[in-house]
């Protein structure tokens, strides 16, 4: 199950891949968004499609790119630059990070897009706009995972409402459970203080989210750490479920807890996450 995101401006694509084995994230987003500014779009297009990404895909870490909305001319070109790329050899880019999605009928535009392509990435949509909270669920049934985007957000508020925002990530933590699909966080600004970092990233996993963006190398071990499903815990997720195929009765014990169906259920959905993405292990590292 992929945890971390580390997202790295477009263009600096040249220096991820002359640093590719430091990278300990388990997927790298090459952002033509925000982190792009406006005047630098057309030369981080160019560099992302002349790219050799293959020798980081080589190293076990997926890469997906965050393009700019459908709604603008320089989301239109992102598009026609992944249709060349696609079309021209197997891409080395998987996943697309869609941003500012209001309704569920946008992922749909996307969706049949892509379908004309020889290959389909993932659409990954980000719910950022009040519109898009209050059509969370039917995002996440469009999509293949959904990322909060928490500045853009509050961008669009008087004040950060604090009420608001627990609200806008719960709906989606929901509803990515409800859809099986993973949730991923909001990135940090925080790339001084670990231990408030570390707080934040244990705050939402509470929520229910199963990762988190980063746009610093050093946030990535944290996340890893707070987030990733060890081996030792997806066993006791099965063990948990054996024990209960194997009862005789509703309820049983397991080394002093009750195993009743609820938490078989638990163990089902935790374990359906996990085996997504078993750990790897590359160049003697554990990717989770």
């Amino acid at each position: 199950m992929h945890v971390s995101y580390l997202y790295v401006p477009a263009a600096r694509l040249d220096s991820l891949i002359a640093n590719r084995h430091q990278i300990e994230a388990n997927a790298v987003v090459l952002d033509l968004e925000d982190s792009t500014h406006t005047h630098a779009k057309a030369q981080a297009r160019a560099k992302v499609a002349d790219a050799d990404l293959s020798v980081i895909v080589e190293l076990g870490i997926e890469i997906g790119i965050r393009i700019n909305t459908i709604r603008t001319f320089d989301g239109l070109r992102d598009l026609d630059m992944l249709k060349t790329v696609f079309e021209r050899h197997t891409p080395a880019i998987s996943a697309v990070f869609v941003p500012k999605v209001n309704h569920h009928s946008e992922v749909a535009i996307y969706r049949d897009l892509f379908r004309d392509l020889p290959f389909q990435p993932k659409i990954v949509s980000f719910i950022e706009t009040i519109d898009a909270v209050e059509d969370a669920d039917a995002i996440a049934g469009a999509s293949d995972a959904v990322c909060f985007g928490q500045a853009d957000l509050v961008a669009a508020m008087y004040s950060p409402n604090g009420a608001y925002v627990d609200y806008a990530r719960a709906r989606l933590c929901v509803a990515a459970a409800k859809h099986k699909i993973l949730a991923i966080d909001t990135n940090s600004f925080e790339i001084e203080n670990m231990k408030t970092f570390e707080d934040q990233c244990v705050a939402a996993k509470s929520y229910g989210f199963t990762g988190k963006a980063a746009i610093h190398p050093r946030q990535v071990t944290i996340v890893n750490k707070v987030f990733a499903v060890s081996p030792e815990m997806a066993a006791r997720y099965r063990t948990t479920i054996d024990t209960y195929e194997n009862a005789t009765v509703g309820f049983q014990l397991m080394d002093g807890e009750v195993i009743a169906p609820p938490f078989v259920a638990k163990a089902r959905l935790m374990l359906d996450l996990y085996d997504k993405g078993q750990p790897r292990h590359v160049n003697g590292r554990s990717r989770a």
